[in-house]
Formats: structure tokens, C-alpha cells, sequence
């Protein structure tokens, strides 16, 4: 075993470059031939690469076979840990890009195990097909910028707020006077039903959500402003920041006493 490790910076280097190898004999001992298939290495490749290993003391030879030694498998754990976590960075990133800068600071640990739905990979409505399935199964729901979200939701919740599904959201003035000339049969509809309360704000830093049990992050494509990722988890720690946030935003909108298009010129006028 080596033992010049200048702030362990050689054998970090030695272990992310292993890092598939060292993943390969965490799930056991195998022979050369074998992690030349597994890694669709060649032969003096497999051997070179053992070689160094065994040098920092990460594996040992054992009847013909590699296998990790106990400083290996801490190393290996080590590794994998970190894979994870960066799988959960890269998952997140759309999460980070809205809420940095964003009082007060969210608690993104606590959507590590957050599910995580994009419109990438041939399914652009995948996020609106989430937020409908949580919509299901709620019996109260807050949001604001629902473009964020769901730019047709009107479509999604109209029938569940006129069956008594409390609903507050919190809208940019020119996302309501759209879904004002969009649907206007079903603003009067959910204006009689009572059931829809909305305020107006001109500052919303992305799409939120609060079902019964989880709480969701709607994230717009910057270019087109049609929504691209949604982000819901149903820890506690995530629904106490995403509470703070929607009432911080709620007390400061311009309220909106009727949901029709009068009430709704009114209360921006009332706001410039």
C-alpha cells in the first residue's frame, strides 16, 4: 500500500477515475475476465487498473479472484454516497435554478427524495399530468403562478372546485386577464361557486403548490414560459418553507373580491 498521500489527493483522483471498478467489486469478489466484461475493458487495461488499486490498498487478489479489502469496501461506500448525491443534484437543478435568492431559503435537503417530473424525453405534458394526479386526490389546494404549473388548469380543477374544492391562488395580473378571456363561461361558474378565492401579485418567483399531503414546484422554460419541470415532495420541512412562502405572498397581493373580468381591472387599477 502507498503511503505518500498528499492530502489524499492522488488516491481521490485514483478513485474517481476507478470509480466504476471499485462499484463492479462492491457486489463481490470477481475474477479478471469477468471485470474485463463488466467494464468492457481490455485485458492490460483490467490488469493496469487492479494493479493500481491493489497499490493503494483498495483490493487484494484471493484465489484468482479481486476482491475489495476493508479499506476498499469504506472507500466503495464512500463512492457510492457520493454518486447518489449527485444523482440527486443533477435531478434538482431545475428546483435550484428558481429558488436560489429566494426568503426565506429553502430547505433543498428536503427534496432529495422528491419526485421529480420534466417535460424532457418525449413527454412534454409530463409535469401537468402531475400536478392533475395530485390534484385528484386533494381536498384543498394554494398555488401561484399557475402558468408555472399548469398553464390550462382551469380546464384541470374547474369541475373539483365546483364540487367543493377550496382553492386560493395568487396570479401575475396578465396571467388572470387571460384566463379571464380564455374561460369566462367557467370564471362565472367558479365566481357563483364561492369555492375559488384569488389575489393578484406582479412578482412571482416561480409556481408553487400545496395539495392535503405534498407541496410542488413548477419551473417555466425561461424561453418559451411553458412549464418544464415539476418538483413535489411530502416532507415536513418542505411544506413549512412552502407555507411561509405562499402566505409571505399572499398578505402582500392585491385582493380580489369577485373572479370576473370588472373585479379583476378594478383591483389592478387599484394596484398601479
Amino acid at each position: 500500500m502507498r503511503g505518500d498521500l498528499p492530502n489524499g489527493s492522488d488516491l481521490l483522483l485514483e478513485v474517481v477515475k476507478q470509480a466504476p471498478m471499485i462499484a463492479a467489486l462492491r457486489e463481490g469478489a470477481l475474477d479478471r475476465r469477468t471485470l474485463q466484461h463488466r467494464l468492457d475493458v481490455s485485458k492490460s487495461t483490467a490488469h493496469r487498473n487492479t494493479t493500481t488499486l491493489a497499490e493503494w490498498g483498495l483490493l487484494e487478489r484471493v484465489e484468482g479472484s479481486y476482491k475489495l479489502t476493508e479499506f476498499g469496501e469504506v472507500v466503495a461506500e464512500i463512492v457510492a454516497t457520493f454518486e447518489a448525491d449527485m444523482q440527486t443534484a443533477h435531478r434538482l437543478t431545475p428546483l435550484f435554478e428558481v429558488v436560489s435568492g429566494v426568503q426565506p431559503q429553502c430547505p433543498v435537503e428536503a427534496f432529495s427524495g422528491a419526485t421529480v417530473t420534466t417535460a424532457e424525453r418525449g413527454d412534454p405534458f409530463g409535469p401537468l399530468a402531475r400536478f392533475v394526479s395530485l390534484v385528484e386526490e386533494t381536498e384543498t389546494l394554494r398555488m401561484y403562478d399557475s402558468y408555472a404549473v399548469a398553464p390550462t388548469y382551469m380546464d384541470d380543477i374547474h369541475g373539483r372546485v365546483l364540487d367543493g374544492l377550496v382553492t386560493e391562488v395568487i396570479e401575475q395580473p396578465d396571467i388572470a386577464l387571460d384566463i379571464m378571456e380564455n374561460y369566462p363561461r367557467k370564471c362565472v361558474e367558479l365566481c357563483a361557486s364561492e369555492f375559488l378565492r384569488m389575489r393578484l401579485h406582479d412578482s412571482l418567483p416561480f409556481g408553487l403548490v400545496i395539495f392535503d399531503s405534498r407541496i410542488g414546484i413548477g419551473v417555466r422554460d425561461r424561453e418559451s414560459g411553458v412549464p418544464r419541470a415539476f418538483i413535489d415532495t411530502d416532507t415536513p420541512a418542505a411544506r413549512t418553507w412552502a407555507e411561509t412562502i405562499f402566505e409571505s405572498y399572499w398578505s402582500e397581493a392585491t385582493r380580489l373580491n369577485r373572479f370576473h373580468p370588472k373585479a379583476l381591472r378594478e383591483a389592478i387599477d387599484a394596484d398601479t
